[in-house]
């Protein structure tokens, strides 16, 4: 949707039509001499004549053509003769023209819209594509998809997103407002709309960064659990825990990427968030979990769990052992927070996450791979996460591995 267009007034004449400039934002210039009669200059430079007039109370607008096209003379008897209806006859010049143009093309609808932009866009360049399938699945298709996309107004759009926000997923419905504003920009690069009617839309929920670090009878808690429910879901869990990787690399996980001999895995830049391809040693603990669904994997299967991403029901479903008390992406500060209170030092540790480099000491002089002390890291995560998990003491300070630490 463009920038809401200012308002000028203008006794026009050819050369003051043909003179006017584009600005930052949409301008529509009123004739001062043709009731109704408005050009709207675009930030690109694009002028088009409209006729404005009220119905039931309300402001409308149509489009009459581009000019010099339709010339200023043109124009104004196309304006007086659609004013002239609306007065005269309570026609609706607006509805006319979407009617005409309809009857000329076949109807763009809201399923053809995501089955369009699932397959040129979000599929090829989202790594987390499945998640947008399934919103668009149980929250655009359900009430619009027979709709055209056109017809499809921002008070549509406030309506479901009010509906989510109302069932408590306030979080929720933003994402399905940014997948809305991403699909309807997409239709208006194609043709396929006339605004984006999410723009600049105010968000359902204020979101804050979470600072939830899990305590040592959660961790034995949702461990139990994730035994009690073993599958692709409780292992992929597992493996978040073990590693502090995010959940999309490791849902996406491939065999190809792992040695188990050299007990490494490689995640390749197309996977990572950041496009950075980083390694991530494995742990003992880690390995073992591996070479159990490796010796049970099906055929040739590439992932490591197949067909697992975010909103799959299996893991979905594991959302019960926590009952809302805090959510899996709190996994990965969990093992960055115990890292630093095993005494590793933040570089470090923000190597293991795989965080953006910053300064150019980091990102130029700074080459280090940080191999052994990710590996040093990580196994000491491990027995620590092993201790609590079966409630062994701790060791005295005398004996906390010190290899690594800065």
């Amino acid at each position: 949707m463009a920038h809401v267009p200012t308002n000028r007034r203008l006794a026009f004449t050819d050369r003051t039509a043909a003179g006017l400039r584009p600005a930052a934002h949409a301008v529509d210039w009123r004739d001062t001499i043709t009731d109704g009669l408005s050009l709207r200059v675009s930030p690109g430079g694009a002028k088009t004549w409209y006729v404005l007039y009220k119905r039931a109370g309300q402001d409308r607008r149509k489009k009459l053509g581009r000019y010099p096209e339709l010339t200023l003379a043109n124009a104004r008897i196309a304006a007086r003769d659609d004013r002239l209806r609306v007065d005269r006859d309570h026609a609706d010049p607006a509805a006319e023209r979407q009617e005409a143009l309809a009857a000329l093309e076949p109807t763009f609808t809201v399923k053809d819209l995501c089955e369009l932009y699932m397959t040129v866009e979000s599929k090829p360049k989202k790594s987390t594509w499945k998640d947008d399938q399934w919103r668009v699945d149980k929250y655009i298709l359900p009430p619009w998809q027979a709709r055209a996309v056109k017809s499809i107004t921002r008070e549509d759009a406030h309506d479901l997103l009010d509906k989510i926000a109302a069932a408590g997923k306030g979080t929720q419905a933003n994402r399905v407002q940014a997948l809305i504003s991403s699909m309807w920009n997409f239709a208006m690069d194609r043709s396929k709309a006339d605004l984006n009617v999410c723009h600049r839309m105010k968000k359902r929920a204020k979101e804050r960064p979470r600072e939830r670090v899990l305590a040592d009878q959660e961790l034995r808690d949702g461990w139990a659990a994730l035994e009690a429910a073993p599958g692709d879901a409780s292992d992929a869990i597992r493996l978040r825990l073990l590693t502090g990787k995010r959940g999309v690399e490791v849902h996406t996980m491939a065999w190809a990427d792992v040695d188990l001999d050299k007990a490494l895995w490689m995640v390749p830049a197309a996977r990572a968030k950041n496009r950075q391809p980083h390694s991530v040693p494995l742990s003992p603990a880690a390995v073992t979990m591996l070479e159990r669904r490796l010796e049970a994997r099906q055929g040739k299967e590439a992932r490591v769990f197949p067909g697992l991403y975010h909103q799959r029901k299996d893991l979905r479903a594991l959302a019960e052992i926590h009952a809302g008390a805090y959510r899996w992406h709190d996994l990965r500060r969990t093992v960055g927070s115990r890292l630093a209170g095993l005494g590793f030092s933040e570089e470090l540790i923000g190597r293991l996450l795989n965080h953006a480099k910053r300064g150019v000491t980091a990102t130029v002089y700074n080459q280090h791979a940080y191999e052994a002390e990710k590996r040093t890291a990580l196994e000491a995560w491990a027995r620590e996460l092993d201790r609590i998990v079966t409630k062994k003491p701790k060791a005295p300070a005398s004996v906390v591995p010190l290899r690594g630490r800065k």
